[in-house]
Order: structure tokens, then sequence, then C-alpha cells
């Protein structure tokens, strides 16, 4: 028996800014291709990107999920729009008199899946934070038709963040795989121990893991890390599905119901 995902994406997005959806991101990136998926990874709207003098504008996130990855990747592909303000997308894009087109991400979106088993593809701020006019990264997810994975903060106040979270990607149709809990303190208090149990009753959602915090989550080590602390039967069970070896080949070679070998190759100029 081998692997093989049951999405095309997947949309790694948080209850807010700054909680950990890149580590988490590249983390699951990690793990996948440890299941022998070929993965592909999308950040379709950057900001707070920095400028650099041997590649230009770059989002760190991006470059961070690029090298998970492994892959080679067109950049505009992976990350169609890299603003520098280090605000909600949509106004960095307001800021730099650029409009973000939904079908310019929905494009490179489908030409990221032609390449790949699953794209892992990472939200900006939290799942409201807005991307294009009133429209919010919640949105795209429900554009894209892709479920979505919730990255959280571990303490006080994360019941709350978490369900509305969850409650608002559901009243878009968006599924909810589950959630992690992350920078998840060595010695933690009453709420830290129980927050995870408390969202799961009221939600349903599963809880994914609890992501210690260390000094450099993006290190070396880090995918050992998100291993050690992830639920790897819960994501297995979630992203992906177990089929005989021999419908793998069928699929690799190009038969029907597969993409065939041919479809990862980088598209002709």
């Amino acid at each position: 028996m081998v692997a093989r995902a049951r999405y095309r994406g997947v949309m790694v997005t948080g209850t807010d800014t700054e909680v950990g959806k890149t580590v988490v991101a590249a983390g699951l990136v990690r793990f996948l291709r440890g299941q022998g998926l070929d993965v592909g990874v999308m950040k379709p709207v950057a900001s707070g990107a920095v400028e650099s003098a041997a590649a230009g504008r770059v989002s760190p996130d991006v470059l961070a999920l690029v090298k998970a990855a492994g892959c080679s990747d067109p950049v505009e592909w992976v990350n169609p729009y890299c603003f520098t303000a280090p605000v909600a997308p949509a106004l960095a894009a307001e800021l730099e008199g650029v409009s973000v087109d939904l079908g310019r991400i929905g494009h490179c979106y489908e030409q990221l899946c032609s390449r790949h088993d699953l794209t892992v593809v990472e939200g900006a701020g939290g799942a409201l934070t807005p991307v294009s006019g009133k429209l919010s990264v919640a949105d795209l997810a429900q554009r894209l038709r892709i479920p979505a994975l919730i990255v959280s903060r571990a303490g006080l106040g994360t019941i709350n963040h978490t369900v509305m979270t969850i409650e608002c990607l559901r009243s878009r149709g968006v599924e909810c795989l589950g959630f992690f809990l992350n920078r998840f303190p060595p010695t933690p208090d009453l709420a830290e121990r129980t927050n995870a149990d408390r969202i799961a009753a009221i939600t349903g959602a599963h809880h994914l893991g609890s992501i210690p915090e260390v000094s450099d989550p993006l290190g070396s080590g880090f995918a050992e890390h998100f291993l050690r602390s992830s639920d790897g039967e819960s994501l297995r069970k979630r992203l992906l599905r177990e089929e005989p070896e021999e419908s793998r080949q069928l699929q690799v070679s190009g038969q029907p119901g597969g993409k065939g070998r041919q479809s990862r190759e980088a598209p002709k100029p």
C-alpha cells in the first residue's frame, strides 16, 4: 500500500497574525514529503517582504516554504503578490497601487497542482484578514475549494479565537481538518493544559498537535521538532488515503485516473 493525497491542496490559516503559520506549514510539507508525496507550496499574497540585492523583493515566509518543499517552481506561481508594507495584504496592495486578482491566484494554484501531488497554501494573518477588497483568506480557501488547517495560540483566549475561526470557515463551506496549538510552553498553566480538549469538545475539530516554542523554529531540526509534536496518525487520516501499489504505478505512468508524470514538467514557453 502507498499513500496518496486526499486533496489537491490544503490551506494553513491562523487565528491571528504571527501565530506560527509558516512553521506549521513548513512542518506539514516535510511530514507529507516523508509520506512519499511530491509537495508544492504557495503563499498567494505576502506582505512585509524585504528587499534583497541578489533576489529583489522576497518574502521570508515564501523562502522558508520553498526550502522545506525543495521545489523549483516559478516564484510568480508560488507567490503571485508580494508587498513590502507589514499590514493586511489588501491595504499593502492599495498602498502600491496594485489590484489583487483572484483569477490570477487561481491560475497559479492550478499550475502548481498540475506539478505536485498536493500543494500546501499558507494564508496571511488570520482567516478573516482581507486579501482583496472585502474578500478574506477564508473566502480565498472557498474559491480554491480546499480544506483548511488552523494554527492557534496556546494560551488564554485561544478557545474564543479558534472556535470563531472554525465557525468562520464552516460558514463559507470550507472544511476544517483540525487545529494546532503553537508555541506550547514547557510548563503549561491550567488554560494551556485544557484548551485543546475544550476546543475539540465545542467544535468537533481535531487537535492535531501542540508545537513547543523553540529559539529557531525554522532551523535545521525544525522538521523533527514538528513531527515529534504533532499527531502523525491523525494527519495521515485527514490528508492521505492508502491505495495498492499497482494503482499508483498506473497513475504515474499516465493511465486514466492519474495526472501522469508528464504533468509535473514545467510548461513549455
